[in-house]
């Protein structure tokens, strides 16, 4: 024998040993390393809170959610993402901040969902956003333009749409160009009303022009109507051209209303996106004609562009009534990033896995639009456009 053959006869047994010990290590190990929270083989789960229902009129949570499983439910038909059915479970919070609060430690603690996705308004985001910073669970597309999202401060928060200050910038731009003289405001009287009155005055005065009056309403009135003629009443002693929407859902169209009771001429009404576009004309119906409103994703109600007219194929077949939504439309583009970003991470998948995949991904939309991320970059778009309420309920650019 050999010195070769030799010690592997000598040492057979023990390499044979060995291989089995590791292999019988491996299958134990198999299970700890896939018990990823919300993830199965055959299905990956995503949680939202979201105001579906609650006194402040708007119908944007629903909307939001519904476009987000316009886009699951399409994947799941085609066999899924790896084999893997999309699953969402959605919490109501309506709108309070300790309602989604509780939701987010509801679906990370007990129902164990891989990531969230699609939260709706600035509180209750905000609310949020310590649990996901300690948990390292990720938030994919948040319904708020709050400046924690842009500031580089939340790494497990991947914001999808353009900043409140980006929108307000678009404001103040279409102020200058058409040359407003005489503008106003009205807003909730919370700290962030506040807030965002000081800042559009701030930024009127840049361009030469400041607020002349403002109006206050509380958030959440039981009686909406009283609240909002109180915050039209100052409006109407001085009769602005140009009334800028600080509050929104049904809020925003009973100022329409409280000013056109009065005696002053017609004023030009500018909202950023969060009013709710859908809510003004079914309230409002003609009377929400020449409302403008700033959006963060393109129209959704024209163009041939594969996003659009995807998402519009989808909507008709769940029901061919249904009118195209702009908070849908943005639900609808979260949720086709979401799909890209399992398909990037691959079979094996985790949250470390897809984060990695997020920040790879881009979306292509029309009119510039365009969804990217990076590595540190967490905010995916800052399109801005400008709309009009047309006549017949159109929403024109």
């Amino acid at each position: 024998m050999s010195h070769r053959t030799g010690f592997f006869g000598r040492h057979a047994g023990a390499l044979l040993l060995a291989v089995v010990g590791w292999l019988a290590w491996d299958a134990q190990a198999q299970p700890a390393r896939a018990a990823v929270p919300g993830v199965t083989a055959d299905r990956v789960l995503f949680g939202q809170s979201a105001k579906l229902s609650g006194s402040a009129g708007t119908f944007s949570g629903r909307q939001y959610r519904d476009g987000l499983m316009l886009a699951f439910d399409a994947a799941n038909r085609a066999g899924g993402v790896h084999g893997r059915r999309i699953e969402l479970l959605t919490l109501d919070d309506q709108n309070e901040p300790a309602k989604a609060l509780a939701n987010t430690r509801t679906l990370i603690d007990d129902r164990r969902v891989f990531a969230l996705v699609g939260y709706t308004f600035t509180n209750p985001v905000r609310a949020a956003l310590p649990m996901l910073q300690a948990s390292g669970v990720p938030l994919v597309g948040a319904y708020t333009g709050t400046p924690e999202l842009y500031d580089g401060s939340q790494p497990m928060v991947f914001a999808m749409r353009a900043s409140f200050a980006d929108e307000l910038a678009a404001i103040i731009r279409h102020v200058d160009t058409i040359g407003y003289d005489r503008v106003a405001m009205v807003h909730y009287t919370t700290s962030l009303g506040l807030q965002l009155r000081g800042d559009v005055d701030e930024r009127l005065r840049r361009v030469g022009r400041r607020l002349v009056v403002s109006g206050g309403m509380p958030v959440n009135a039981p009686d909406y109507l009283t609240a909002a003629r109180g915050a039209v009443q100052p409006l109407l002693e001085h009769c602005p051209k140009l009334v800028i929407l600080g509050v929104s859902g049904r809020d925003a169209a009973a100022v329409v209303q409280g000013m056109a009771a009065g005696k002053c001429p017609p004023a030009q009404f500018m909202a950023r996106n969060i009013v709710d576009v859908g809510l003004l004309q079914q309230m409002l119906g003609q009377a929400a004609r020449g409302v403008i409103i700033t959006q963060v994703v393109p129209n959704p109600s024209r163009g041939a562009h594969p996003l659009v007219s995807g998402y519009r194929a989808l909507l008709k077949q769940r029901d061919a009534q249904a009118r195209p939504d702009f908070a849908e439309f943005e639900g609808y583009i979260a949720g086709r990033v979401v799909v890209l970003a399992l398909q990037r991470a691959g079979r094996e998948l985790d949250r470390a896995g897809f984060v990695r995949a997020m920040e790879s991904v881009t979306l292509e939309g029309p009119d510039h639009f365009r969804v990217q991320f990076g590595a540190g970059r967490r905010a995916g778009s800052r399109y801005t456009n400008i709309v009009m309420v047309s006549d017949k309920e159109r929403i024109t650019d």
